[in-house]
């Protein structure tokens, strides 16, 4: 059990270092990191209309696959195309909107991930306008 306890720390305190210390991106130039933050908020975009199509296939195959099976009392009118037809389309709707979950939300932590790499290269500049308080010195990034 001592064993166990042991390798279970140590197994997420190396997971928690990786995830808060490593930044695949700290070593890039300005140029590569806003060539990487379009790919990313791309990918991101593209996960938004995967999952949305997904979706779509998901609700209309069930949508005909209960339009089948709606007449299942009398038999000689079950309509097996549109119940196979449907099962199928919802199958077949399970890919993309996998996909494109996972690909949402990689591309958003990795739109993340270079944006803080980006704070990096952006300086920040001082000026005169309204605050809270009134008109002031404020320091924008």
């Amino acid at each position: 059990m001592l064993f166990a306890l042991i390798f279970l720390f140590s197994a997420t305190s190396k997971s928690q270092d990786y995830t808060f210390r490593y930044n695949p991106y700290s070593g890039m130039n300005k140029d590569q990191l806003e060539l990487a933050h379009k790919q990313a908020l791309k990918m991101e975009r593209n996960g938004k209309v995967w999952t949305a199509v997904g979706t779509g296939m998901l609700v209309g195959g069930a949508v005909m696959t209960f339009g089948g099976i709606g007449n299942i009392s009398n038999v000689e009118n079950f309509n097996y195309a549109t119940f196979g037809t449907g099962l199928v389309i919802m199958c077949f709707g399970a890919f993309p909107l996998g996909y494109g979950i996972v690909a949402w939300m990689t591309g958003h932590e990795r739109a993340n991930m270079i944006e803080i790499e980006l704070l990096a290269f952006n300086t920040g500049t001082l000026n005169l306008k309204p605050t809270e308080y009134g008109i002031g010195l404020a320091l924008e990034f």
